[in-house]
């Protein structure tokens, strides 16, 4: 357990975080650590708004509000388009910027479902048909010419698209 520190250093410190000055230059004045500061700090005013860490964000919360009321509104479409907005906007950035920013307004892409789920009625549908030709023999299945051509991708989907999203809309 460290010393606890004399009564008139606590005071000043007290006094300087209620007004509001930052812990490291507190701790020069005083000529303590500012982890020590920080550690009264905490003792003493429970409720105190810390700085948040990290580089800030060239991009304002208005224009943020924007992009994400564009995206809702259909008139930007992929990453690419807010890439390029916020390149009209004085913003130029990256690709992935472009997504974070999207992220930071909970908006999120998945890639889009090519067919729509199956619904009770076509569930019904398949049974029924597997129920009429379950005894059908490999003489009965001969005659049958199946026309459905479908493409095949080798090296992926051709047309991959994405589709965004309010993430508040699809907690699970």
């Amino acid at each position: 357990m460290p010393k606890k520190l004399p009564s008139d250093v606590q005071n000043s410190i007290k006094a300087l975080l209620e007004n509001g000055v930052d812990p490291a230059v507190i701790g020069k004045r005083v000529g303590v650590h500012r982890n020590t500061v920080n550690r009264y700090a905490n003792k003493w005013i429970h409720d105190r708004i810390r700085k948040r860490g990290g580089r800030p964000s060239i991009v304002a919360e208005s224009t943020r509000r924007y992009i994400k009321r564009q995206v809702i509104t259909g008139c930007l479409k992929t990453a690419k388009d807010v890439q390029m907005k916020l390149e009209e906007l004085g913003h130029p950035m990256s690709y992935q910027s472009a997504i974070n920013i999207l992220h930071s307004v909970v908006i999120y892409a998945e890639i889009k479902k090519k067919k729509p789920l199956l619904t009770e009625k076509h569930k019904k549908a398949r049974l029924a048909w597997a129920k009429k030709h379950q005894y059908w023999t490999v003489h009965d299945w001969r005659r049958v010419i199946f026309s459905d051509e479908t493409k095949i991708n080798i090296w992926g989907s051709a047309l991959r698209r994405k589709v965004y999203f309010l993430k508040l809309f699809y907690s699970l």
